[in-house]
């Protein structure tokens, strides 16, 4: 299993299995005051061979401050039936989505949604953002 796009989002969600992503790439959440809502989802598509994609796969999602506090996890299983639409030996693409909107960011700093994938040899993917205090101009 390999993690082929990974991205923060206002909104994402899965439609017939293609994965829909609205404002992505977010860097950056600001808010009027802490403790605030994250307000992020986590849009990823995870590639997988037919042999793993045949087997159910977790993941696991944690949202972690600066020095890697737990702030939330999310265990995730996907398992895909391969129909008559793959090749042999087709690799297929597994749309995946976290919601944390209404997670609490404790105060503004650095934090990151780090995702574990649980499948021998795969690659954890850290996305880093920063929560601020919005400038009251």
């Amino acid at each position: 299993m390999d993690i082929r796009v990974a991205t923060l989002c206002d909104f994402a969600q899965i439609r017939e299995g293609l994965l829909f992503v609205h404002s992505a790439g977010i860097t950056r959440v600001y808010r009027e005051s802490f403790p605030a809502p994250i307000g992020v989802m986590l849009a990823l598509v995870l590639e997988m061979s037919p042999v793993e994609a045949n087997v159910a796969n977790k993941i696991r999602v944690r949202v972690e401050d600066a020095d890697g506090f737990k702030l939330a996890e999310m265990v995730g299983e996907m398992q895909v039936k391969l129909g008559s639409g793959h090749d042999p030996g087709e690799m297929v693409n597994v749309p995946f989505v976290a919601d944390f909107r209404n997670i609490k960011l404790p105060k503004p700093g650095r934090y990151q949604v780090a995702v574990y994938p649980e499948v021998e040899g795969a690659s954890p993917v850290a996305l880093g953002f920063r929560a601020a205090v919005r400038n009251k101009t």
